[in-house]
């Protein structure tokens, strides 16, 4: 009997751009998110916390576990940056141009979206309009092309983006949904064609003690002030910003400024990941960094032989699948196979099990096979392999045959790990190794044997 149907639901099911759906996530054994839960916990102080991690290893769906944990506590503002740069800006390359007062007016519109959606909450309009006039004097100031701003608009453009993205965080208190006066529907979704706010178009910057930029932020916090004095405290959770890959940009957005620390309530920002392995991580004021490490799939000791984050990948996979026997679909050693060779990496993992699940149904295969299983992580392995050169190759095989693994001084080390052909592990002392898809014809080890 034909398990197409299987199949395309476990196609379906496994999406590498879409975090988990709360039913199907796996407990973390790394994860910060129960840590930055406990600091909310505390009765003094707004935490801010910086995360931190490789690109594609999971953050978002951790911010979502604790975003989704404090909904009832806090008014979680959940900004969405990379896919509010690509559905609404429609501009994804301006988020390595975003400026820190950029953020904090995007917090402040998605504030009121989220304070009209889950409170029914209107602002009064002088502040909408304190709002716009701050934008627009900081436009002029920094030579930002010059824009017809309706916050209204921006907001309902925001709000159309949380609500494909974050459905349980914008969904209206009462339980009746969406709120009316911002009430999003499919239609809507695809007619918003033009955003009116030009961002990562600067053409000067400014410093924080600027009277322009700290117009802005004021404006922003009595937004906040508003409805933690009239409702709750308010939580900011910024996704996105992992995006941005040059140092220079993540240094003025978290070094050279301390604006995004300013807003007035806990904020959880997820760092450009150009912070991860950088020494100015230790310059950041203002935020705690807290990091989200890779699942250890390797040993340490021997990185050839599997690691404990292995078992985190197959319980995901059995989470995802116990209603459709997915013990019958992937055996369990091809499937620590597939976990190894992700390299911790969530998204690698996911989208080995997409590409598996695909290539079962053209065959329309009872279950996967060693065969399909090579064939899918061969192909994974020559676009890992893309663009690699000599001396990359050479760099890597210095880390792999390094008994400590440690990182070295070349400058391309940070390229590979900017391109995750470098992975960094959490065993004890943070450590470093080429990705697993590459060790398996690309990089050798002096001692060579079989890998998994």
């Amino acid at each position: 009997m034909s398990r197409r149907d299987v199949w395309q639901e476990l196609y379906q099911r496994f999406d590498p751009e879409r975090p988990a759906d709360s039913r199907w996530r796996a407990e973390r054994p790394h994860s910060p998110a129960g840590r930055i839960i406990q600091f909310l916990d505390m009765p003094f102080g707004d935490p801010r916390i910086l995360l931190t991690g490789t690109v594609g290893t999971g953050k978002t769906t951790e911010l979502l576990r604790m975003a989704e944990a404090r909904k009832d506590r806090e008014l979680v503002v959940f900004l969405d940056l990379a896919r509010q740069f690509t559905e609404a800006v429609r501009d994804p390359a301006a988020l390595d141009r975003i400026s820190s007062w950029e953020v904090c007016f995007l917090a402040g519109v998605a504030l009121i979206a989220t304070a009209q959606q889950r409170l029914g909450y209107q602002f009064p309009e002088a502040y909408i309009e304190d709002l716009k006039t701050a934008w627009n004097a900081l436009a002029r100031a920094t030579d930002t092309p010059p824009a017809q701003l309706d916050i209204a608009a921006l907001a309902k453009a925001t709000l159309s983006v949380m609500a494909t993205t974050v459905p349980a965080l914008v969904e209206g208190t009462t339980g009746m949904g969406l709120a009316t006066g911002f009430t999003v529907t499919g239609g809507m979704v695809g007619a918003i064609t033009k955003w009116m706010a030009p961002l990562g178009l600067s053409k000067q910057t400014l410093p924080d003690q600027d009277t322009h930029v700290q117009t802005l932020l004021a404006c922003v916090n009595v937004l906040v002030g508003q409805i933690q004095h009239d409702h709750r405290r308010v939580l900011f959770v910024i996704d996105g910003l992992d995006r941005i890959r040059d140092i220079q940009r993540a240094r003025e957005l978290f070094v050279d400024s301390q604006l995004i620390a300013q807003l007035a309530c806990p904020v959880v920002v997820c760092a450009p990941f150009a912070l991860r392995h950088h020494p100015s991580t230790a310059a950041v004021r203002g935020f705690e960094p807290l990091a989200l490490v890779n699942e250890p799939v390797l040993l340490h000791e021997d990185p050839t032989r599997h690691g404990e984050g292995v078992h985190f990948f197959c319980d995901l996979f059995e989470r995802r699948t116990s209603d459709i026997d997915g013990a019958s679909l992937i055996s369990r050693p091809l499937l620590e196979q597939l976990a190894y060779r992700s390299g911790g990496r969530a998204r690698d993992f996911v989208r080995f099990i997409r590409e598996l699940a695909k290539e079962a149904w053209l065959t329309d295969a009872p279950s996967a096979t060693e065969e399909l299983v090579r064939k899918i992580l061969d192909h994974q392995r020559r676009l890992r392999e893309t663009g690699l050169n000599k001396g990359h190759i050479e760099l890597l095989e210095e880390i792999a045959n390094d008994p400590a693994h440690q990182l070295p001084a070349n400058p391309l080390a940070q390229d590979l790990l900017s391109y995750q052909t470098l992975l960094p592990y959490p065993n004890e002392s943070e450590w470093y190794y080429p990705h697993p898809l590459l060790m398996m014809h690309l990089v050798r080890l002096r001692n060579a044997g079989s890998t998994p």
